[in-house]
């Protein structure tokens, strides 16, 4: 089993030398399967384990002690673990997303956090063969083309899937054959998901009487919808290519006329592409948004525009096509703040607190970040970005520039002028959220140190 994985792993380059891997660890036997994999691996591949848990506080004590088992687990073999607790229910009415959605976008705004803080890597999810064949049903049930029906890869971005390929009852075979321990999630017996429901009814339902092997073929049907996609991305690359004429930031042009001269088929590819490049996705695009865009391209109508979703604007400008998505622009705003005092900051909704404490006295809390107090140059100020800024970030000693710390940790444009920056007089002390600075770290001659918050909707968030 072992050597299965790490074969997939090498195949696959998941995974390389001196990486650093964060586990994202629920404590189902999924995710503690992942873990013991990789803590073998761990030392045979030379790549840094850690781990992440959220506790999404709405299965009461069931998910207090999915907490203290993997804290446990963690302890048991030295693999450093960051725990965040935040309630997904409530925290999808914040957001006017379902739970699942809720849940996902916390889980991966955490896990990225983490991983910035240790350095650049990979986050490894414990996605198996059965989820794969679950993906693929659910998107053909919903109504997908060849790219929803290649699922989930090996490898999207920075998140990996090192079992991907793996069943479930082989997992389940695995951790009782070595008596290793794992957490049940009852909800996940019961028919309250849409992907509970494929799981729980829709699968058994196939096995019996179509095709008992049905998850296999369809784990077989996502590889092979893979390859066809890939092939059909490289040819929509080259009229992509062709396609462009200008891209910034928020904005592509699009040559009309050579649009006009393609297949319908292909002007929709080429349409869905634009939006991801401008948008970094194309969830909730429609065909019939594509419709509408093809349409208004035909037409030829000057001046005309349309709202296709999530504020992503079509307009046609002679030969132009231009896809525009509006961003929620934040005023540059910069404060002196005292140390000891609570700042609000009206233009983005969020507090934050300063103090100094001797390092020998102090205990870290859960909802606080530190610095060393006597390396801090003169006045502490506030401020959002500046098309300048640059910082030394934790672990490293060259400069880089706030940009490309925004790029690699997929900060959507709309949100990176909300970020609070605290800095000195001479440097950028930390970047809410992402990074705090190689120059004012906590080392051994550490004698102050200045304890950092940040408050937002009465929840506190970290530098």
């Amino acid at each position: 089993m072992i050597s299965k994985i790490k074969e997939t792993i090498i195949k696959e380059n998941l995974i390389k030398e001196n990486d650093n891997i964060l586990i994202a660890l629920s404590g189902g036997p999924d995710s503690v399967f992942l873990f013991h994999v990789l803590r073998i691996l761990k030392d045979t591949l030379s790549f840094m384990l850690y781990a992440s848990h959220i506790n999404h506080m709405y299965r009461g004590s069931d998910a207090d002690s999915d907490e203290k088992f993997v804290t446990e687990l963690c302890g048991q073999y030295g693999v450093k673990l960051f725990v965040k607790r935040k309630n997904a229910a409530e925290y999808a009415r914040e957001l006017k997303l379902t739970e699942e959605e809720a849940g996902r976008k916390l889980r991966y705004d955490f896990f990225n956090e983490n991983l910035s803080g240790v350095g650049t890597g990979k986050i490894a999810v414990a996605h198996n063969l059965n989820d794969q064949s679950e993906t693929v049903l659910q998107r053909l049930i919903r109504g997908t083309g060849t790219d929803g029906l290649a699922a989930m890869k090996y490898q999207s971005g920075n998140i990996i899937r090192p079992i991907l390929n793996i069943e479930k009852k082989d997992i389940i075979s695995y951790l009782d054959n070595n008596e290793y321990k794992y957490c049940k999630d009852y909800t996940n017996d019961l028919p309250i998901y849409g992907r509970n429901k494929i799981r729980l009814n829709l699968i058994p339902y196939l096995e019996s009487n179509y095709n008992p092997n049905i998850q296999g073929t369809l784990f077989r049907m996502s590889q092979i919808m893979q390859k066809d996609s890939m092939i059909i991305d490289k040819y929509m690359n080259i009229l992509f290519e062709k396609a462009v004429k200008e891209k910034s930031g928020d904005r592509l042009i699009l040559d009309a006329e050579y649009m006009r001269s393609l297949d319908s088929n292909e002007i929709g590819r080429l349409i869905r592409k634009a939006v991801k490049e401008i948008k970094g996705s194309t969830k909730n695009l429609e065909n019939k948004h594509i419709d509408y865009a093809i349409s208004l391209l035909n037409n030829k109508n000057t001046g005309k525009s349309i709202d296709l979703t999530d504020k992503i604007t079509l307009s046609i400008s002679y030969n132009n096509m231009i896809v525009t998505k509006s961003i929620e622009r934040i005023d540059n705003f910069e404060y002196n703040i005292n140390i000891g005092d609570k700042m609000f900051i009206e233009e983005i909704g969020k507090s934050i607190i300063l103090n100094i404490e001797n390092v020998s006295d102090y205990t870290k809390k859960d909802n606080e970040f530190f610095v060393d107090y006597d390396k801090i140059k003169g006045i502490i100020k506030l401020r959002n970005r500046r098309n300048s800024d640059f910082m030394i970030p934790f672990g490293m000693i060259g400069k880089k520039k706030l940009k490309d710390i925004f790029i690699d940790n997929k900060i959507p444009l709309g949100d990176r002028d909300k970020q609070l920056i605290l800095e000195d007089d001479e440097k950028i002390i930390c970047l809410e959220n992402y990074r705090i600075s190689n120059e004012c770290r906590v080392t051994a001659d550490t004698k102050k140190i200045l304890t950092i918050s940040i408050l937002e909707d009465e929840d506190e968030r970290l530098c």
